[in-house]
């Protein structure tokens, strides 16, 4: 069941007897930036922590636990152009419990005040909230920029999207963050309550009719004009190539390439196959050749960035070994782009991708 509560405002009911919890998630899609990605980014965290209710770590798992061990969690992830600042939490369905009838609606009072009553202080957020993310914020770039095989995709992600989504990084930047300031997050968040599309999905086993009425209710958004689309092409303009040399013992190798399909194409489900083929799986051309027959690496794999329209492949090797195995994976692509495949290699991949 889908609803329409405002303009741009979709809930999304999923009923299933599956599972013995009731999910929720909203997600809140704005245009992809540098300087909003790393905003909210910071703002997921300080608003998964606390609210002006429950204003310190202490009070909100407090709340959380007296609904029944309840969680609430937040992450920023990226759709082509679109960055998604998404909210989720998971209760245990109220028929298991007997004491406790109204759970549901003390669930969503508590993710409308996540939602709509942050912890401010004169109307911004609290500093020292802020100030703390920040720091955490700051240490999960870092560390990801520390290893070797993220910081070789990262950078060529940032080399093949330059100019485009596809070079920025739902997490934000390292230096954009440290010239952030309260006002900014501040400002973002309610640009984010304002005006970003948003899209609520509700899983369990539950009265979808009720589980409407009520959210429909509580949730007090307006209308907002959205008329954004997530996915687009990747275009080069020119084929680089950069090597960097650090004290590590094994190199690490990135390789992006355009894909000229969209998500939107006839021939995307023959990509998603090709992909297999290719690297995706582990019946491809790029683990049995590089990897089983010529030994020169411990993994490698080749993956679809769907809403950019990219394909990335990634391994790590021995430096005396990078030329070789460049070498035979371009090879491995040609393999494919001239049909040298056979019908029972490409019958195992579309089993394996169903």
């Amino acid at each position: 069941m889908k609803k329409t509560i405002k303009n741009g405002v979709s809930i999304h009911c999923i009923h299933s007897d599956k599972f013995k919890d009731i999910c929720i998630s909203f997600n809140f899609f704005s245009s992809i930036h540098e300087k909003s990605a790393t905003e909210r980014a910071l703002l997921s965290m300080m608003m998964s922590e606390s609210c002006a209710l429950y204003n310190s770590k202490k009070k909100m798992s407090e709340a959380l636990d007296y609904l029944y061990g309840c969680t609430l969690g937040s992450r920023v992830i990226s759709y082509g152009q679109l960055h998604c600042l998404e909210i989720r939490s998971k209760i245990v369905n109220p028929s298991y419990i007997r004491k406790n009838q109204n759970l549901l609606n003390d669930w969503i009072n508590l993710l409308c005040e996540v939602l709509f009553s942050p912890y401010m202080i004169h109307d911004q957020f609290s500093i020292d909230l802020f100030e703390e993310n920040k720091r955490i914020l700051q240490d999960k770039i870092v560390r990801k920029m520390d290893d070797p095989q993220s910081y070789t995709l990262r950078k060529a992600l940032k080399l093949a999207g330059q100019g485009q989504p596809l070079g920025i990084f739902s997490n934000g930047d390292a230096e954009c963050l440290k010239n952030l300031t309260v006002e900014d997050v501040t400002r973002q968040y309610h640009q984010m309550i304002d005006h970003d599309r948003i899209e609520i999905l509700v899983c369990g086993d539950f009265d979808e009719q009720n589980m409407m009425t009520m959210l429909s209710n509580k949730l007090k958004f307006s209308d907002r004009l959205v008329n954004n689309e997530s996915y687009y092409q990747l275009h080069f303009s020119n084929y680089e190539e950069i090597r960097e040399e650090k004290l590590q013992s094994q190199s690490n190798i990135a390789l992006i390439c355009a894909t000229n399909t969209s998500l939107m194409d006839s021939d995307y489900p023959a990509l998603k196959v090709a992909n297999g083929l290719f690297g995706q799986l582990p019946c491809s051309y790029l683990f049995q050749v590089v990897r089983e027959q010529h030994s020169l690496c411990y993994s490698i794999f080749s993956s679809l960035i769907s809403y950019d329209g990219a394909l990335v492949i990634s391994t790590g090797v021995e430096k005396e070994n990078i030329d070789q195995a460049l070498s035979l994976i371009k090879k491995q692509l040609i393999r494919c782009q001239k049909g040298d495949i056979s019908q029972e290699l490409l019958e195992t991949t579309k089993k394996m991708l169903c």
